[in-house]
């Protein structure tokens, strides 16, 4: 009986200290948001007063399966738009506000409206718990205005882009330059992801035709194109337009997707492919809901 006892003891033990590594491995997937940023299993996500990223962090350490308390930071300066009116001179954008819309476990929704004498833009962004999210954003014309470009920009930290796929890049390692078109879009999405075995984040350009209620404003007639390379101290991603016109009360859209990453366990080059097409999965099937 004796025996019996102690061997029932110890079992209870080795599943009590099971149980607590596999909840530090794998904490509950819930958001969490303190003034502007976000928390999610392990990775930070800060907001910007214009509803762009501002900082994006990762506990994550090197093996994917734990964390550290010296944080990965993937973000050299803000996720921001240009708005150039010639090569010098561009559209002075001022934050009008910006609201929290709905807080759950599952989700955080929030907009923001900025302006110049020329624009308005408004964003909507959400955060989901799976660590996608969708940025939809309206631009209008107050008056007439004509733009020799309209540029996104996502400037990494270099040294947490040591990694690529998407863009008909087949290597993994990232190349000094990556360069895509729209004419490259019938066999090519506008989808890359960028990172570490620990860290990474995965965006995605709204490639849907005009619709009834928006015009993409990134498809700009075949002129608009992405070029990532090392720019000063960063590593940009920087997504263009072309020139463009826009009339009073002409409105575009600028839709794009993000991935907070790692979604799955899978560390290393070898593990890259099958992890970015598990990013494309959840992304189509987020962006057809």
């Amino acid at each position: 009986m004796i025996k019996l006892i102690s061997t029932t003891l110890v079992c209870i033990i080795s599943l009590s200290v099971f149980a607590q590594k596999s909840r530090e491995k794998k904490p509950i997937k819930s958001l969490n948001i303190i003034d502007h940023t976000i928390s999610i299993d392990g990775r930070k996500f800060e907001i910007n007063n214009d509803g762009f990223p501002k900082q994006i962090e990762s506990f994550f350490s090197d093996n994917v399966e734990s964390f550290t308390d010296k944080p990965t930071r993937l973000l050299y300066e803000p996720i921001h738009f240009h708005f150039f009116n010639s090569a010098k001179f561009q559209e002075k954008m001022s934050v009008d506000k910006f609201d929290l819309i709905s807080k759950t476990i599952d989700s955080i929704v929030w907009m923001a409206n900025s302006f110049s004498p020329n624009i308005k833009m408004d964003v909507r962004g959400k955060m989901q718990s799976n660590g996608f999210v969708s940025y939809q954003v309206n631009l209008r014309a107050l008056n007439d205005v004509e733009f020799t470009n309209i540029n996104f920009h996502i400037p990494f930290d270099k040294g947490e882009a040591k990694y690529l796929a998407g863009l008909g890049q087949k290597n993994y390692l990232r190349p000094d330059t990556v360069k895509w078109s729209w004419k490259d879009g019938k066999n090519i999405k506008p989808a890359v992801w960028i990172g570490t075995d620990s860290t990474g984040l995965y965006l995605s350009i709204n490639d849907k035709k005009d619709a009834i209620n928006f015009i993409n404003g990134w498809n700009n007639q075949n002129k608009g194109d992405i070029k990532i390379n090392i720019k000063g101290s960063s590593m940009l991603t920087d997504v263009s337009t072309g020139s463009l016109v826009m009339h009073k009360d002409d409105e575009l859209s600028f839709d794009f997707n993000l991935i907070l990453t790692p979604l799955a366990e899978k560390g290393g080059r070898e593990g890259i492919a099958k992890r970015f097409n598990v990013y494309r999965k959840i992304d189509l099937k987020e962006s057809n809901k």
